[in-house]
């Protein structure tokens, strides 16, 4: 490139010293003046080519040289150079002009002709402009898209609708953050890597607290404090960025996880500047060429990223992650060639590595938080809170209000336990006396099990249809295969063991409701459904909970009633019918090859599916679409708990026999009598009325060839023999159990002959097996036949 340039330049050298004795013996520097704009185009190309790799002023160039902007290329060496040359070819036409003896009137000439093309490149910059800007946030998109990093920011907005009025101010000065946060940033640091390696430690800070203290709820003030900088009018360098990440057990939750959304972030605070795109376009050239961005592809961006620009890097929930060890092995390896600033906040109980170890500076840098640094806001928050409903009339008349100052000293620093003492009582399930009661016997609630267990006596005594709403959220959310969508989870509450569906008076208003049918241990982010907190989950799971009707302490039995509502679904919700107008046979010509690699996962316990399958579009294949016409509506429109139930039907059964044959947890001796006879299991008769009508399994074979993956029960058999070989045969449910387990036998045939004869075909048009009923040999006989013109099956399936 450099060869290039100095091809395209005369010689320079000569010209100077002409030009030196022309300057002493006349005024006119023009000749000097245009030479002066080849070493500014040079120069500016080194300067360009800097800033792309190091942190500076991003957007200061020489003032002196004017505006040239041509179309974004995605090749950002290849754009600049191509510039300069352009620019050398007519600096050299001019400057050879220039040094030919011409009248004035020529030299003028030349002159405006100079001016004139960089006031035109300067208009034409301002015209193309949009298209410039257009073309950037396409390429902002692509890497976006590459990065595949999803920016879930709704537990930060809905912490920071939570936090009360002037709560977690205090932290703001404590001494620690404050000197964290107000380091500055230097560019001489930014680009030292000998000082970032030596002083990275002072860069991590750790915001340690026991759980339920409110730390999420403090992350969403401090990305606040941080964010605040930014706004900062006197700052006269790059305000700092910040960028954040949630773990959380009910969303992703590995370190690819947060590096992928942090990337992203810092992508999209920076989509405008160009050094940084030029930069990455460089780097993705010698990526790994995937079309999704390896785990290496994404610490790159991101340790170019947070080289170029200054940022803080708030991690909240750093306890949920599934691989801390990594998470912590690498954040080192950012401030090690990066001036950037991170804050964990965790319980205190996570092991860090020895790396952060370093007692002459203090490190590891930890902040531990306990109730003495909370307990002022709880205060302020309970005495608020109970004064207005003792207004209200929550606890009758003649309340003794020296009461509430006393309960706010039990929180214990746990500000999820002032919440949820709120919720308490204001439940209509507590009368005014009750609620005095509670707050004269505040001991009997102290530390969150014990008010969690009297949760769960009042919500036994509500009605029976809000008593089984809320212990069916409560198994849906701890134990869905993928996380329902509210569409899905509305449908699945509502399902009815044994008959079709109805508007359920008290899911009219979904899910706004849910909070209080389950006095607030779960609660609404943007439309969607999570626990108040994990130690809820854990609670309900737990052994203290067992002799509960919400407990979910026995795997099986939840899993065994999450098949069940989903077996119901398919009988008595989907139609028994094609689930789309019927399409002819047509021979294809594709190669077939083995459909077990796409049907049949070796290496999943749950029933031969795949165990990412779910109720949702994303991580599942894409169905085929080609053989469906662009203007129908998805088949499914009217049934959002149709993939769900279609899918997942078989793992939750699988899991409930493989729990039911490997549990060790001692049973209470309701449960254990039902154990022993199977009588209260409900999987049992709803499976056998689905069973019988054949139309309805053809339904459920329709719906899964469309969402790609087709149903395999090879797994689930020898689950059922095993529980056949403990039930009596004499007995009605053993007599149920062998008619089951011989309808199982018999459908499971029928679908390998379906893949291994017609595999192909189906894939491309699964209403095929509404047609191959009457086919002769092997077991096509099995499916029912539909006649679309009278609309009904033909050989008598039901």
């Amino acid at each position: 490139m450099l060869e290039a340039i100095a091809h395209i330049l005369p010689k320079y050298r000569h010209f100077y010293d002409s030009c030196r004795q022309q300057f002493d013996k006349s005024a006119d520097n023009g000749q000097m003046t245009i030479m002066s704009y080849v070493y500014v185009d040079i120069v500016q190309l080194c300067l360009e080519l800097y800033h792309m790799f190091s942190r500076g002023s991003q957007r200061v160039g020489l003032r002196h040289r004017p505006c040239f902007s041509t179309s974004v290329l995605w090749r950002p060496l290849d754009s600049r150079f191509a510039k300069l040359q352009q620019r050398l070819v007519r600096h050299k036409q001019w400057f050879e002009a220039e040094m030919v003896p011409h009248n004035f009137d020529h030299l003028t000439q030349y002159r405006n002709d100079f001016l004139e093309y960089l006031r035109y490149q300067e208009e034409a910059n301002m015209e193309v402009e949009d298209e410039r800007m257009a073309r950037r946030l396409k390429r902002v998109d692509k890497v976006k898209s590459w990065l595949s990093g999803a920016v879930d920011s709704n537990i930060f907005e809905y912490a920071r609708q939570q936090r009360h009025t002037g709560s977690c101010s205090w932290f703001l000065d404590v001494p620690e953050y404050c000197q964290w946060k107000n380091t500055p940033f230097e560019e001489d640091v930014a680009n030292n890597t000998l000082i970032l390696n030596e002083h990275w430690h002072q860069r991590i800070l750790f915001v340690q607290a026991k759980p339920a203290f409110g730390k999420t709820i403090l992350s969403s003030h401090i990305i606040d404090d941080l964010s605040a900088e930014a706004e900062n009018l006197d700052i006269g360098h790059e305000p700092p960025t910040t960028i954040f990440f949630h773990f959380s057990s009910s969303g992703p939750n590995r370190s690819n996880d947060a590096f992928r959304a942090l990337a992203v972030q810092l992508l999209h605070a920076h989509r405008t500047d160009r050094n940084t795109l030029d930069a990455l376009s460089l780097l993705m050239r010698n990526t790994s060429g995937q079309q999704k961005a390896s785990y290496d592809d994404v610490i790159a961006v991101l340790n170019l990223l947070l080289r170029q620009h200054a940022t803080f890097l708030v991690i909240d929930g750093v306890n949920e992650c599934a691989d801390i060890e990594y998470l912590l092995t690498i954040l080192p390896e950012l401030c090690r060639h990066a001036d950037c600033r991170v804050l964990l906040l965790s319980r205190p109980d996570i092991d860090i590595p020895l790396e952060y170890q370093q007692w002459a500076h203090g490190s590891p840098h930890i902040i531990a938080l306990d109730e003495s640094h909370n307990a002022s806001d709880i205060e302020h928050y309970l005495i608020t809170n109970l004064n207005r409903m003792a207004d209200q009339g929550y606890f009758g008349i003649g309340m003794d209000r020296s009461l509430i100052p006393l309960i706010a000293c039990r929180a214990d620093g746990v500000f999820l336990w002032a919440k949820l003492l709120l919720q308490y009582l204001q439940s209509p399930g507590l009368s005014p006396p009750e609620r005095r009661i509670t707050l004269e016997q505040g001991v009997r609630l102290e530390g969150l099990d014990s008010l969690y267990h009297s949760i769960l006596i009042m919500l036994g005594r509500r009605f029976g249809a809000e008593k089984r709403i809320a212990a069916d959220v409560f198994r849906w959310l701890s134990s869905s295969i993928k996380t329902l969508s509210t569409a899905a989870l509305h449908a699945a509450l509502a399902i009815a063991p044994g008959q079709p569906t109805s508007e359920d008076p008290h899911l009219l208003n979904f899910p706004s409701s849910i909070p209080r049918l389950t006095c607030g241990l779960v609660e609404i982010r943007d439309d969607h459904l999570f626990f108040i907190h994990s130690s809820a989950k854990t609670y309900l799971q737990s052994q203290a909970s067992q002799d509960s009707n919400f407990s979910l302490y026995d795997d099986a039995a939840v899993h065994a009633h999450l098949a069940a509502r989903c077996i119901s679904y398919l009988r008595n919700n989907v139609p028994n019918r094609p689930l789309q107008r019927l399409q002819p046979y047509r021979p294809t010509a594709t190669i077939a090859h083995n459909s077990g690699m796409s049907f049949r996962t070796n290496s999943s316990g749950d029933s031969g599916y795949k165990s990412m399958s779910s109720s949702d579009t994303e991580a599942l294949p894409t169905p085929n679409l080609h053989t469906i016409t662009p203007a129908a509506p998805p088949f499914d429109i009217n049934m959002p708990f149709l993939r769900y139930a279609s899918l997942c039907w078989p793992i939750h059964l699988s899991r409930a026999l493989s729990y039911s044959s490997t549990s060790t947890q001692p049973a209470s001796p309701r449960a254990h009598a039902a154990l022993e006879a199977f009588v209260n299991i409900p999987w049992l008769p709803a499976l056998s009325y689905f069973l019988a009508s054949r139309t309805s399994v053809t339904a459920w074979v329709e719906a899964s060839w469309r969402y790609s993956l087709p149903p395999n029960l090879s797994r689930l058999i020898p689950l059922l023999q095993d529980v056949k070989s403990v039930v009596p045969p004499a007995t009605l449910e053993g007599r149920e159990l062998r008619w089951v387990l011989n309808g199982v036998l018999q459908l499971n045939e029928a679908l390998e002959g379906l893949r291994d004869e017609h595999g192909v075909s189906m894939r491309g048009n699964p209403s095929l097996v509404w047609q191959w009923g009457g086919a002769e040999g092997g077991t096509a006989g099995y499916w029912p036949i539909w006649d679309e013109r009278r609309d009904c099956v033909l050989n008598g399936g039901v």
